[in-house]
């Protein structure tokens, strides 16, 4: 100071200060590309597990859709003799089972979407995308499965009547129902109705199970071309 040299140790001060500022922003920068960079493979994990769940739920729907196909197949037995009067046939034990039992029995997972959910919302940079994934859990698969409850809400009765008509037995290929007054049974009206209206729900299930099939599809596309980018 003396000397008159205030000006460059001012200068060299600046210049120190400056440098500290910009190497406290290029940390900065760097800790924040590196949280992107974690968010990024955050949100891939949390898609791919998304995906896998999707995928599974698709494979289950596809799954019951043929056991139902397969189960009404036994009804069309029953319903023919039903309205041919050939209740009295013995060959009849072996669809009874499959005739009767209830097909609405699926619930599909939501584990990818609730593991969305225990991370945060915010870790999906895509906004309509985050929407979909919103709608479709929260709305879409909760309706298919009220929609399915149509296949609980008889179900004591049906086990009740069940039981008290049938003797099971098993078999390789499962349970064979043996009626234990097969003439009386086909001039019951809780039977006949009880076997219309299991292939009416079939009918009612298949269609909106093959309806949820391909939301969850289109869904799954909709994930998938993100994963892509």
């Amino acid at each position: 100071m003396e000397k008159n040299k205030t000006g460059k140790y001012l200068k060299y001060a600046i210049g120190e200060i400056l440098l500290v500022v910009i190497g406290i922003l290029i940390a900065l920068q760097i800790n924040t590309w590196n949280e992107d960079q974690k968010n990024k493979a955050l949100e891939k994990n949390v898609l791919e597990n998304l995906v896998e769940n999707l995928e599974q739920n698709c494979d289950r729907l596809k799954s019951r859709m043929r056991s139902i196909e397969y189960y009404r197949k036994s009804g069309s037995v029953i319903i023919s003799a039903i309205e041919n009067n050939l209740g009295n046939q013995d060959s009849l034990e072996n669809y009874y089972h499959h005739a009767l039992i209830n097909t609405s029995n699926i619930k599909l997972s939501n584990i990818g979407y609730a593991l969305i959910k225990n991370i945060g919302f915010e870790i999906l940079s895509n906004q309509p995308l985050k929407k979909e994934v919103m709608i479709f859990f929260e709305e879409t698969q909760p309706r298919f499965h009220e929609a399915l409850s149509w296949g609980a809400v008889d179900v004591r009765d049906r086990e009740k009547f069940i039981d008290e008509n049938f003797i099971p037995s098993p078999t390789k290929k499962g349970l064979m129902y043996t009626a234990f007054d097969s003439s009386s049974l086909y001039k019951n009206n809780y039977f006949i109705s009880l076997i219309y209206k299991t292939d009416a729900q079939r009918t009612f299930f298949s269609q909106n199970m093959e309806e949820h099939l391909e939301k969850s599809q289109k869904m799954l596309k909709i994930i998938k071309a993100e994963l892509n980018k």
